[in-house]
């Protein structure tokens, strides 16, 4: 996460009976003929009302952003940042995981908008998915308000929405450096986008399909495994027209992250006064991958489409991943080696390197894959539409958060998100429910090191299940390891080795890496979708049994202090504490040692403030996570949705595909 959201509408009215005189019901869309009124009905082959649409929330200029047909850079071009823009409406806009100023757009960022109405509950359900960084809780619901204001008389009450994003890392920022007056214009663009979704339903059929896809993602840390799902569902309406396409893959979009495009743009530079700092780098939007998969389905086959990421913690991305000019003669092989004959993209000068070109490749690969697999797939027969949701409260163990969801009391705005958000002051060991939690007020405390903190210590988020039909999503506000939705590839607990890059003693191994479950295990749909960023962002969700935070022993006392402590058995790492041994002195504090003299000391300073100061090699997701509860409160979510706690960690029909152990050429 800290590496710097998508809404579906489903639902279907009941409507009257065919005849002379039949009306369409209170809320049906307008223009249907008796025959599609019936078919609506359950009378024929429609049985679902869906309808699609998208906006850009790019920022604005002079009101509008006719800087999109100032001539954007071709598909073709790698290096080339974009139009120039000199100044925003809004001002300022920082990118998110990028620098602090923008000023060039690649490509359009846009949300998209897919409504779905059940015919026999009426219910609507919309999946939102926006070309940005992260939306978080309550960000999402004052977009929902406003949607809901938006929406005709007598639907909003039946419409739920569920909100998530591409993780795009060069879009506006969302999270830590927020233009608020942008904000609001996005929540705005947002609220419309899914009211003209409502308002477009028809009758339309769904089909539904599943592959695996691996081109263009790698995993980032030990264990390297990588979830391959490709998931797929389509929408087409009674005159064959395609209305909506939604795509759930797993990588981030982050192609060109850290990246100088090798462009000349001094002309630029001279315009921008940007002489001494010449530099695109970071400074940049575009859609990355997600919207090049977009763009190449809506002009294959037309309607919207909708990409929604999955399991992207642990840490699945394209940098690093090899990436070719796919044509006739050179296709994809095992995803992983270039094929003999492969030619470089532009820009790139090895098959690894970073350009707009392979952010291009990697999308319209994707897109291609979902349409193979919806070829392959199948009619939703029965799309019945069900959408539940489970909140629950997790240990904001990571101060920096509380630190930066301090509100300012003159702008009454904090560091995290739009819209400043209430923690809570949960119990240690108890259950922690609405009944036991309870909210801080925005109250804050002082901390000796850190400075100013909120008071409360938990967060209350929630995980979402949508069914539609033989298709369930589970909406996860993190962005959860692959682990932890596919499970264990067969035999790592026997031999944890293949799954390994770097040495087996930076990371739990064999039957030590322990799990509270996966989540598709406790999913009985035939089609099982985990998106992530799913309403809500709470960063990093990885096992407890792999977190390590760094140990400050060395630091506080003396250089060989965390070394010794290893030694005498007090911590379980030389260079870091468990979050396991966190976890458990942070909520009986009795348990902390005594002996050696000072260790105690050193342990409660550990868990506190380790994960501000450093990282122990190959845990960098400890740093940007909410906590170390987070894993096991979404799976204890989970299991309260689907009404199974199979603890099961090892999915037998996994093999664990990853570079370093490549699938089957194809």
């Amino acid at each position: 996460m800290l590496r710097r959201v998508v809404v579906s509408l489903l639902g279907l009215a009941l409507l009257a009976g065919v005849g002379p005189a039949a009306a369409a019901p209170p809320g049906s869309p307008p223009g249907l003929d008796q025959r599609e009124q019936a078919g609506a009905a359950g009378g024929g082959p429609p049985q679902v009302l869906v309808g699609a649409a998208s906006r850009s929330v790019l920022p604005t200029v002079d009101d509008e952003r006719a800087y999109l047909d100032a001539g954007l850079p071709p598909d073709s071009d790698g290096t080339d940042p974009g139009v120039l823009v000199e100044e925003w409406d809004a001002g300022r806009v920082a990118v998110g995981n990028g620098d602090d100023i923008s000023h060039w757009v690649r490509d359009d960022l846009r949300v998209r908008a897919t409504a779905v109405e059940d015919r026999r509950s009426r219910d609507i359900v919309v999946l939102v998915s926006a070309d940005l960084y992260m939306i978080f809780n309550g960000d999402a619901d004052q977009i929902r308000a406003r949607a809901a204001e938006l929406l005709p008389p007598g639907l909003a009450d039946r419409t739920q929405i569920t909100i998530s994003t591409t993780h795009n890392h060069h879009g506006p920022d969302t999270a830590f450096d927020v233009n608020h007056e942008w904000y609001a214009q996005m929540t705005e663009q947002v609220a419309a986008t899914i009211a003209e979704a409502v308002k477009d339903r028809r009758p339309a059929t769904l089909r539904v399909g599943e592959g695996q896809h691996w081109f263009g993602v790698v995993d980032g840390r030990d264990p390297m495994i990588i979830d391959p799902t490709l998931n797929v569902l389509q929408a087409t309406a009674t005159t064959g027209e395609v209305i909506a396409t939604l795509v759930q893959w797993n990588n981030h979009p982050e192609s060109t992250l850290f990246w100088e495009p090798d462009a000349d743009i001094s002309e630029d530079c001279e315009a921008l006064d940007l002489l001494e700092d010449c530099s695109a780098e970071g400074r940049y939007f575009t859609a990355d991958f997600p919207g090049a998969m977009s763009r190449f389905i809506e002009d294959e086959v037309g309607g919207e489409a909708l990409f929604f990421n999955g399991a992207v913690g642990g840490l699945t991305t394209p940098l690093g991943a090899p990436v070719w000019e796919v044509t006739d003669e050179v296709g994809l092989g095992n995803h992983y080696d270039p094929p003999e004959g492969a030619e470089l993209p532009d820009g790139m000068d090895d098959f690894e390197a970073r350009s707009f070109r392979k952010a291009i490749i990697i999308g319209e690969q994707l897109a291609m894959a979902a349409l193979d697999v919806l070829d392959d797939g199948e009619r939703v027969r029965d799309p019945d539409v069900r959408h539940e949701e489970q909140p629950f409260y997790t240990r904001m163990s990571h101060l920096g958060f509380r630190a930066l969801s301090v509100v300012d009391e003159d702008t009454g705005r904090s560091d995290l998100g739009h819209n400043p958000f209430p923690l809570y002051h949960c119990p240690d060991l108890d259950d922690k429910t609405d009944a036991t939690c309870e909210d801080d007020g925005f109250e804050t405390v002082e901390d000796p090191l850190v400075g100013e903190l909120r008071a409360g210590d938990h967060v209350r988020s929630s995980v979402g299940y949508l069914q539609i039909g033989t298709v369930g999503m589970m909406f996860l506000p993190a962005e959860v390891a692959s682990e932890l939705v596919i499970g264990l590839p067969d035999g790592f607990h026997e031999d944890s080795e293949p799954w390994f890059e770097g040495p087996l003693e930076r990371h739990a191994t064999g039957e030590d890496y322990e799990m509270p479950g996966y989540v598709r295990n406790r999913m009985d749909d035939d089609y099982r979708w985990t998106i992530g960023l799913g309403n809500d962002e709470l960063g990093y969700a990885i096992p407890i049994s792999d977190w390590r935070i760094a140990c400050l022993g060395d630091d506080l006392v003396g250089e060989g202090t965390c070394a010794a402590l290893h030694e005498a058995g007090v911590i379980d790492y030389a260079d870091a504490v468990s979050g396991e041994q966190c976890k458990a002195v942070t909520e009986d504090p009795s348990l902390l040692p005594d002996q050696p003299e000072g260790a105690g000391q050193v342990i409660e300073a550990s868990c506190r403030y380790g994960v501000l100061q450093g990282q122990p090699d190959d845990h960098y997701e400890e740093t940007n996570s909410v906590g170390w509860d987070l894993a096991a409160d979404i799976m204890a979510a989970v299991a309260e949705l689907t009404g199974s706690s199979d603890d099961a960690q090892v999915n037998p029909d996994f093999p664990g595909y990853w570079q370093g152990l490549p699938p089957p050429a194809g």
